[in-house]
């Protein structure tokens, strides 16, 4: 009988391990598959972007100087402080933005008013804010307001698109167009959440793996070293209206009991977890990341780290730039 109460005991200690085991498995794919499905969507849109560029005269002295490359669309990443200057001009933005953003063109086909376009260009964008939830939540829910890291979607419809209207006063005048509108266009209600709790978000355009270094592992990126890219205005001609060939896509989630203790010791404030500090040169990225895992580990909050490289299919990558005329 003893030794029928020992093996009882023994089954008894090994179900209940498994059963833990199940239990936390189950929740760790629970608590990050909204991270997981947003992280598919960026990276499947990103994908499709597109500056449909041509090459056109550049006159000097109104005489055709020598080719250069154009294009009416954008292809942008900054800084989320620089995101938040630029829509404070043009209407503001929802919550704090941190950590990295992109903007881009691609043909979607999403619109209101037009039906069966389904390649019709629209603007594409993807910002991280910590802010309430007020504006999100249906009337008829009455409950408190939540304050959360929210991993938002730009995506105004293609019959508002505002890139062939941002510009047009430059080049009424004959000079280059500046495009500092279009993504900022009443963006508050063209924003929806796409994933709660993502408490990292980072874009870095690479040319390619082989110029990155000899090891996958050296992210630095000579287009983009401090993760911004302009293909309108950026500091090379040589990689002026390209749209990259690879973006480098890295989302870090939380769960949400980490999200509701920081809530509660935090309440509106957003929480310090060091990403401020981080995340300013292509080639510390990995120590960046790294450093990100130990803050979070250190205080005791359970996170995963989405990453991958963007290959984007209308990309024709070129270094090559005219010469002038002899």
């Amino acid at each position: 009988m003893s030794i029928l109460s020992i093996l009882l005991l023994l089954l008894s200690q090994l179900l209940d391990q498994v059963q833990k085991t199940w239990n936390y498995s189950e929740g760790r794919v629970s608590q990050f598959r909204e991270a997981r499905v947003a992280f598919d969507i960026i990276t499947k849109n990103l994908s499709q972007a597109s500056l449909n560029t041509y090459w056109d005269y550049e006159y000097k002295n109104n005489l055709v100087y020598r080719y250069k490359r154009q294009s009416e669309l954008h292809f942008l990443t900054l800084d989320g402080k620089q995101l938040s200057r630029d829509a404070g001009r043009n209407g503001g933005v929802d919550g704090d933005v941190v950590g990295k953003a992109i903007f881009f063109q691609a043909p979607l086909g999403v619109s209101n008013v037009y039906r069966n376009l389904n390649n019709l260009f629209v603007a594409r964008g993807y910002y991280l804010v910590f802010g309430n939830d007020d504006r999100f939540k249906p009337s008829i829910i009455d409950s408190a307001e939540t304050n959360r890291f929210r991993l938002m979607e730009y995506r105004p419809p293609a019959e508002l698109n505002q890139i062939y209207i941002d510009g047009d006063e430059e080049r009424k005048d004959g000079r280059a167009p500046v495009y500092d509108k279009w993504y900022c266009y009443e963006m508050p209600k063209y924003s929806t959440p796409l994933a709660e709790n993502i408490v990292g978000f980072v874009v870095a355009p690479r040319d390619t793996l082989i110029n990155a270094g000899e090891a996958r592992r050296n992210t630095f990126s000579r287009i983009a070293s401090d993760y911004n890219f302009d293909s309108n205005e950026h500091t090379d001609p040589r990689f002026v209206q390209q749209v990259p060939p690879l973006v480098q896509v890295t989302l870090v989630a939380i769960d949400e009991a980490s999200a509701i203790r920081l809530e509660a010791e935090n309440q509106d404030v957003m929480p310090d977890l060091g990403i401020d500090r981080l995340f300013f040169n292509t080639g510390q990225f990995d120590e960046d990341v790294e450093k990100l895992e130990e803050e979070l580990s250190g205080r005791n909050i359970s996170h995963r780290v989405f990453s991958t490289l963007v290959s984007i299919r209308s990309s024709k990558w070129s270094t090559y730039v005219p010469s002038a005329p002899n």
